[in-house]
Formats: C-alpha cells, sequence, structure tokens
C-alpha cells in the first residue's frame, strides 16, 4: 500500500478511537517521537511492535505490515506548514551560530541524525503560558582527516 494512504488510514484509526500518539507509543514502549514519526512512515517498528499498534487501533493485517516496512522518508520538508516552516525559520535564523558554538565545543564534526533521538515536550513559561521544548540529541561524529 502506497505510505500517504496507509499513513491516513493509520490516523483515522487512531483519531476515531481517540488514542494519542503517547498512549500508542506507551503500548509500544518507544518514545513518542518516534513512534510518531513510525505511524507518519517516516520511521519504521519492529512486526512485534506493528502487532501491539495493530491490536490498540484495530488495523487491518496490510495497515500493520506497512509499519513495519523499511520507509522512503521525504527529502524536501513542506514549507507551508506552519509548524514545519517555522522549524525551517529556526535553523535558518541559528544554523550557523549552532554550527559555531558546536565546533567550538566538539572540534570539526557534525551531530548525528541516526545515532539520534528528539523529545518535544510541553512545558510552562514563566508567566504561565504554554511552551513547547524540543530537545535534539545526537552523537558527535568528527570529520576524519587523511
Amino acid at each position: 500500500m502506497e505510505k500517504e494512504a496507509a499513513r491516513k488510514k493509520i490516523k483515522s484509526a487512531r483519531l476515531e478511537k481517540k488514542i494519542t500518539i503517547a498512549e500508542v507509543a506507551k503500548a509500544v514502549g518507544k518514545n513518542p517521537t518516534f513512534v510518531a514519526a513510525a505511524l507518519n512512515g517516516n520511521h519504521r517498528l519492529t512486526p512485534e511492535e506493528a502487532a501491539k499498534v495493530g491490536k490498540l487501533l484495530d488495523l487491518e493485517k496490510e495497515m500493520v505490515q506497512s509499519l513495519s516496512r523499511f520507509p522512503v522518508r521525504t527529502d524536501s520538508p513542506n514549507a507551508t506548514d506552519p509548524f514545519k516552516y517555522r522549524l525551517l525559520e529556526i535553523v535558518g535564523v541559528y544554523g550557523d551560530a549552532l554550527r559555531e558554538m558546536a565546533n567550538e565545543m566538539f572540534g570539526d564534526g557534525i551531530m548525528s541524525a541516526i545515532d539520534f533521538t528528539l523529545d518535544m515536550e510541553k512545558v510552562t513559561g514563566s508567566q504561565g503560558e504554554a511552551r513547547c521544548k524540543i530537545t535534539l540529541n545526537g552523537k558527535w561524529l568528527e570529520y576524519k582527516t587523511f
């Protein structure tokens, strides 16, 4: 089944049952951000994890199997979605500064997006407002000289 069609059916089943991503993640035993990416077709679950999601959401066999397939990840972000646009804007505004600071702290290298975790949590600001805290945690990969 096509990735987009599977994504829509899985999301529809989850919303119909009023099950949050956090609840799916708890049933699977994985980080909610990872599970959200898997439900969107950008990561894969083990067959055992996919079966747990299938049972929780009453998914058809084909939907369950789609969760365990190797994903084809999108290579160009959707810059029209406001949430995604703001993330791109953050990288545009702060990317050079973050790279320079990382080079000072770690040397010449990059943060892995493979040996990597991402967490998002709701926190309360100093004036009681809701705030979104995103933590990127990647292994530092030093460039080799030869």
